[in-house]
């Protein structure tokens, strides 16, 4: 009977975390997608605010991947890359309902799935991604990207913290 309750509070508790990890993606991505909408509702293309001496907000389409790049591959390059971002994101969700992670691990995870999803939405069903956030210092300007961007490459920060994290533990428990 014990072993039977363990069972049931261990499915119960593993349904929680999967819970708690489905409403972070959602609040995420509805993030991601509520801000694309008010920039498209306020702004027209090429059109710009200053927010600050470093920052503005400034509206472009981006038919390309990360930073505009393949910016040119026509419709077969648009699905093409909903394809692979639909696999990817696949790939993600699988790892993170069948894998044990650490919370860094997870979090990281969660993040990329996040900002690869408000992205494939965009790119799904209006043929492009909307970047609005432009840095820029001086003649220097960085590129302009979403929250979407900004998740998948926080969450790729957390991962990489993550594995140097316990490549030191790792070193530090062994014996000279």
């Amino acid at each position: 009977m014990k072993m039977l309750w363990g069972m049931v509070k261990l499915e119960f508790l593993h349904k929680y975390n999967f819970m708690k990890k489905f409403f972070f993606i959602a609040a995420l991505v509805f993030i991601d997608q509520l801000s694309k909408y008010q920039v498209i509702q306020k702004f027209s293309i090429g059109e710009s605010l200053n927010l600050l001496p470093i920052l503005d907000i400034y509206l472009i389409l981006n038919t390309g991947v990360a930073f505009s790049l393949f910016d040119d591959g026509g419709s077969f390059g648009r699905w093409l890359l909903v394809f692979l971002v639909f696999l990817v994101c696949l790939y993600l969700i699988y790892i993170l309902i069948t894998e044990s992670l650490s919370n860094l691990e997870s979090t990281a995870l969660i993040m990329i799935l996040s900002g690869g999803l408000g992205n494939l939405i965009d790119r799904s069903f209006r043929g492009h991604v909307i970047d609005f956030i432009h840095f820029y210092y001086d003649t220097y300007s960085f590129y302009i990207f979403n929250f979407a961007d900004t998740f998948i490459t926080i969450g790729v920060i957390i991962y990489i913290l993550d594995i140097v994290i316990q490549k030191f533990r790792a070193n530090g428990n062994k014996t000279s």
